[in-house]
């Protein structure tokens, strides 16, 4: 994301990366392997375009961790698309589209999907309107962080980099 900072793999995250991973496997009745994980800090105006991730991002988590937008009922969310039903197995044609979901989360909330299979994005971030008259030099931002995982048994397994437990 153009004008944002992301830190891959820093270790202040590591134990959290298992701990979360611990969570969705008894949520989700599967065992899954770390993959990778890194934070973000947007800025106002930054956009995470419509895209699908790499293989190594089958379940993925989103970790709301702060940010200082006014109105935090009313913060940035994060969007994603259902999926497609189709008239047959081969997937010919489409019966109902999927459709377009959007998630506030509040810091501390987490968002699991799959994020190898499900499109998903964020408008740009918006930017509080400041008086003409304000001295106000608040830059401000959205802190996340991104957790990712393969199922141990499923067709991405190869991309784990932590088969320990």
């Amino acid at each position: 994301v153009e004008g944002s900072l992301a830190r891959w793999g820093h270790p202040h995250y590591l134990r959290t990366h298992n701990a979360i991973r611990k969570k969705v496997e008894k949520e989700i009745g599967r065992k899954l392997y770390n993959t990778y994980f890194y934070d973000r800090f947007y800025f106002a105006g930054n956009q995470l375009l419509n895209h699908i991730d790499r293989d190594a991002c089958e379940i993925s988590v989103s970790v709301h961790i702060s940010t200082n937008l006014p109105e935090p009922e009313k913060h940035w969310p994060i969007k994603i698309k259902t999926p497609d039903t189709y008239t047959d197995d081969k997937k010919t044609a489409v019966l109902v589209p999927g459709m377009e979901r959007s998630v506030v989360l509040q810091s501390g909330d987490g968002l699991i999907y799959k994020g190898s299979e499900r499109p998903h994005w964020r408008d740009p971030m918006p930017t509080p309107k400041k008086k003409w008259f304000s001295k106000d030099e608040t830059e401000y931002y959205y802190h996340q962080i991104f957790f990712h995982y393969v199922l141990q048994d499923g067709e991405r397994a190869h991309y784990a980099w932590d088969r320990g437990g």
